[in-house]
């Protein structure tokens, strides 16, 4: 099983158009969204009540304006999550439980990452010039800044425009030394444009990712059957 998880700085930041658009080169793959806390609209709240977790009625989720896009997009099948932070945990095991063997899935929401470990986890900032907006981000989503994998900076503006080459900076000048890293890939994405010139090394730099987990996973485990301690 391959996980993908797509996190945002905030809400409206274009995460749902970016599953969209890797979703497109991920046939076959089942799609899950995460809530969780503060992410939690009033009407799934009433939905949780005081359960620690749920995971939300197929007929609701068909009927989700969100989920509808990304099956739309082409995901096999869909999921929703929702969970009190106490029961995230177990809500996720349930989660991928009711999964079938092997799915791989891309998860939207921040919050799978805050109690999940993902293949490959893409942080989408923007729009608009880089760096805008970060000093506002929330501590929620700056805590999982050291696990990103994949930047994707969704804008309407080409790759060759001002401020794109200061996009790793920038991050640096806000205190986020740490993710920037030559570990981590920085793209340009414009979800909305199917001709953009960054879509398609963001998509690559994806399915890099992905190769290279599944190469250090068959490593692992015949280390590990050769004896040694992994």
């Amino acid at each position: 099983m391959a996980v993908v998880c797509i996190a945002g700085t905030s809400q409206g930041i274009g995460k749902t158009a970016v599953a969209e658009l890797l979703l497109s080169h991920l046939p076959g793959w089942s799609v899950a969204r995460v809530r969780v806390a503060d992410e939690i609209s009033t009407s799934d709240a009433a939905l949780l009540g005081d359960a620690a977790h749920m995971l939300v009625p197929a007929a609701t989720v068909e009927a989700d304006a969100e989920m509808t896009r990304l099956l739309a997009a082409g995901a096999r099948e869909a999921a929703i999550l929702l969970a009190q932070p106490r029961g995230l945990a177990d809500g996720l095991r349930a989660m991928v439980g009711r999964l079938p063997h092997e799915a791989n899935v891309l998860v939207e929401g921040n919050a799978y990452l805050w109690a999940g470990a993902a293949d490959v986890a893409v942080m989408v900032i923007g729009p608009g010039p880089s760096g805008k907006g970060l000093g506002r981000v929330r501590q929620s989503a700056r805590e999982l800044f050291p696990k990103v994998n994949v930047w994707a900076w969704n804008t309407r503006a080409e790759s060759g425009d001002e401020g794109f080459f200061d996009f790793p900076q920038d991050l640096a000048r806000m205190g986020f030394h740490e993710t920037v890293s030559n570990r981590a890939d920085y793209h340009h994405v414009n979800p909305r444009d199917g001709g953009h010139s960054g879509n398609v090394s963001f998509v690559a730099a994806v399915h890099r990712q992905l190769e290279r987990n599944r190469w250090r996973a068959g490593s692992d485990e015949f280390l590990r059957r050769a004896g040694f301690d992994i």
